[in-house]
């Protein structure tokens, strides 16, 4: 197992795969290490496809544009998929926290309102949101492969809807992002700006 700061160091986005299969227990590994990712309110309004069937890749290969079709080599795909309903997992987290006494019911009442009032905010709003509690989650998968020797690359350049309809997904889920995995075949490292020049103190 690589550690993180070694995974960071060598991070590449890998596009070349070996036959190597990625058994389940490294994909359970990935997962256990990817749900530490913090969200909004600790909401977690978002769930993971690995698609590892013939069938089952085709939703994603059939989704993409022509420059994306190297994805079909991959070992699996996995397909990021946030929920608009971002209380979708509101009752296990307030009752976790009434259980630790973090909270009491009138605090819990006033958070489901506040979770609820969210869901009526416009699309924009709502994109923005789901956004910003994916992207983490996405990273933290990225790296959490990584760790495990495995390769991947963040996909975005496919058709949301037409991969929403293959994969059945409810009406307020929608596919964020595809990441193609797998054993490297071989890994470009591309230019990236020092340390030094991307940030500034104040």
């Amino acid at each position: 197992m690589m550690s993180l700061p070694d995974a960071i160091e060598n991070w590449s986005s890998v596009k070349k795969f070996t036959d190597e299969e990625v058994e389940n227990g490294e994909l359970e590994k990935i997962f256990e290490l990817t749900t530490n990712a913090p969200t909004a309110f600790n909401l977690q309004p978002y769930r993971y496809i690995v698609l590892d069937s013939e069938e089952g890749m085709e939703k994603a290969t059939n989704s993409v544009p022509p420059i994306n079709s190297w994805i079909q080599y991959a070992d699996k795909i996995v397909v990021l998929v946030g929920d608009e309903e971002i209380d979708v997992n509101a009752d296990q987290v307030l009752e976790h926290k009434l259980e630790e006494g973090r909270i009491d019911e009138e605090k819990a009442e006033n958070l489901r309102k506040m979770y609820s009032d969210y869901k009526n905010r416009d699309s924009e709003f709502m994109t923005g949101w789901l956004t910003r509690n994916t992207v983490i989650p996405a990273t933290f998968f990225m790296l959490a492969c990584k760790t495990q020797g495995i390769g991947s690359c963040p996909v975005r350049g496919f058709d949301q809807d037409k991969l929403s309809d293959k994969l059945d997904l409810k009406d307020s889920e929608r596919p964020i992002l595809i990441f193609p995995i797998g054993y490297a075949k071989e890994e470009d490292r591309n230019w990236r700006r020092d340390g030094e020049d991307i940030y500034e103190i104040l």
